[in-house]
């Protein structure tokens, strides 16, 4: 699986990527490295005990990486979530926004693992 492929499954920017950091060497690095985050995890992890500024800061960071790499998706889903949870507890059910995030970052995780087995 190319690099190209992995941003078209994940509906993510690969031209911006390449933009952003120049070349597929170092997008293959990033892409990686991110497989070893925790934010995700984190943030759902404080979204379950009702941690809202703990689970802002994951989720912000979760954004901002998205958005580094190009991850359309992921960059949009979190950035609704991160913004509702910005100023304490949310004033509506925010179920609809975590799984929208989950299934955005599942996706990506899918298929970074598929590109990984295939390096």
């Amino acid at each position: 699986m190319t690099i190209k492929e992995v941003y078209e499954q994940t509906n993510s920017d690969y031209e911006d990527a390449m933009e952003r950091l120049g070349s597929e060497k170092l997008i293959s690095k990033y892409l990686l490295k991110f497989m070893d985050l925790t934010d995700y995890n984190d943030m759902i992890n404080a979204i379950q005990i009702k941690d809202w500024e703990g689970g802002f800061k994951s989720s912000h960071n979760l954004k901002g990486i998205a958005l580094n790499m190009s991850f359309t998706e992921l960059a949009r889903s979190g950035s609704e979530l991160c913004d509702t949870m910005r100023h304490g507890a949310p004033k509506n059910d925010i179920t609809e926004l975590v799984n929208k995030v989950s299934s955005d970052y599942k996706l990506i995780m899918d298929v970074l693992e598929k590109y990984k087995d295939e390096m």
